[in-house]
């Protein structure tokens, strides 16, 4: 099934300047994962050494954060829309 990532501000660097990123994928991971052979470099900006998503960067299916449900084994559905954000901390 195919998905969206929409990448907003400067990490659409990591897809080539795209906002939207069309992938085949069941889970957020999967879809991280199949991301790393299209756009080299990706997994390492958005996931930790142990595989965990980088506690800057904020990802929602649809407009529930994955952070309150599964994590990266969220399920997706043909037509859902994950957004990928990067945290701003200001003073």
């Amino acid at each position: 099934m195919s998905v969206q990532f929409e990448f907003l501000g400067p990490l659409k660097q990591l897809v080539n300047g795209q906002d939207i990123v069309e992938i085949q994928a069941a889970t957020v991971g999967e879809a991280l994962d199949n991301m790393k052979d299209l756009y080299p470099g990706i997994s390492r900006r958005l996931l930790s050494d142990e595989g965990l998503l980088h506690q800057h960067i904020n990802l929602f299916v649809n407009e529930d954060d994955i952070r309150y449900g599964n994590d990266l084994e969220t399920r997706l559905s043909a037509g859902d829309k994950v957004t990928v954000i990067s945290a701003i901390a200001g003073g």
